[in-house]
């Protein structure tokens, strides 16, 4: 069914289904709204509430547009995944790359799934990608099966570091690329810390930091720019380069920083309608001093 869907053409998709989707989950079945509105306007205390609803309006269509653009992974071959990719990379992003592994943090902003793409714009690493099993178990599998491509190794997220140190050296003779998506909903454990974020005290995953300090590896942060229905911009920018002095979470913190000024150029491209802020920060938590530190 992925598959007859992804070969409709994008006029189709796009243009009829995807208007369709958004009309039904915000207007029929009001999908998560509340959450959404509430998370809006506790991050954006500044903006009216006709702009938060704008906002809402504009998440719906992207939500809508990000189902059709994920089923159509389906049939998405390398030359389809070139079309629906740009990729606007450092000025000295191979120099820095070159012969070494890399840890790239991106976030549920935009189409996330064509984050994968970036094997192509790195033919001489293997992309290895973090992901937390759904609860559905046929769900999971369908998304392996959408992620499943040659070039990439999808991992769960709690063998990640397992997998890491057993391929550390090369895989398939090509250094490695680690991609976490580093914005996801954090449980109190060790492996998180806390940071201000869109006016929120928030957890974070520190797993990306963790790697790149242990093993000295330079960090990117990819932010993906919609050019175009089901076609993104892959922006990089280093945040780290794999030897410099850095204070606890420093890492974490700017990629949180440049997350936040992501979100607030275009805030209806990230995932509202996913609980972000369910866990509060306690002074009697183990993690709060470390939050202080960087707050």
């Amino acid at each position: 069914m992925c598959w007859l869907l992804s070969i409709l053409p994008c006029c189709i998709r796009y243009g009829v289904l995807a208007p369709f989707i958004s009309l039904i989950m915000h207007r029929v079945v009001r999908y998560r709204l509340y959450v959404i509105v509430k998370q809006l306007r506790d991050s954006f205390p500044d903006k009216s509430e006709s702009e938060i609803a704008d906002i809402c309006r504009r998440y719906y269509d992207h939500l809508a547009e990000m189902i059709i653009g994920t089923l159509s992974l389906a049939a998405m071959n390398d030359r389809r995944r070139r079309e629906a990719t740009e990729f606007n990379l450092t000025e000295n992003f191979h120099e820095v790359v070159k012969g070494r592994n890399v840890v790239v943090l991106t976030s549920h902003y935009g189409l996330w799934e064509i984050a994968l793409n970036l094997y192509l714009a790195t033919p001489a690493h293997h992309l290895v990608v973090a992901y937390r099993p759904l609860k559905s178990s046929i769900m999971d599998k369908l998304y392996k099966r959408l992620r499943n491509n040659d070039e990439v190794d999808v991992v769960p997220s709690n063998s990640l570091i397992r997998h890491y140190v057993a391929n550390r050296h090369g895989i398939n003779g090509k250094n490695i690329v680690v991609g976490l998506i580093s914005d996801q909903n954090c449980p109190l454990t060790k492996g998180c810390c806390w940071h201000n974020f869109l006016n929120h005290d928030s957890l974070f995953f520190d797993g990306g930091e963790q790697l790149a300090k242990k093993f000295g590896l330079p960090v990117f942060y990819l932010e993906l720019e919609r050019i175009g229905a089901g076609r993104y911009r892959h922006n990089y920018t280093q945040i780290y380069d794999g030897e410099e002095e850095v204070r606890p979470h420093e890492i974490t913190e700017r990629y949180v920083r440049c997350l936040e000024r992501t979100i607030e150029q275009k805030p209806e491209h990230w995932m509202w309608s996913h609980r972000r802020w369910k866990i509060k920060p306690r002074e009697d938590s183990e993690f709060y001093g470390d939050y202080k530190s960087v707050k």
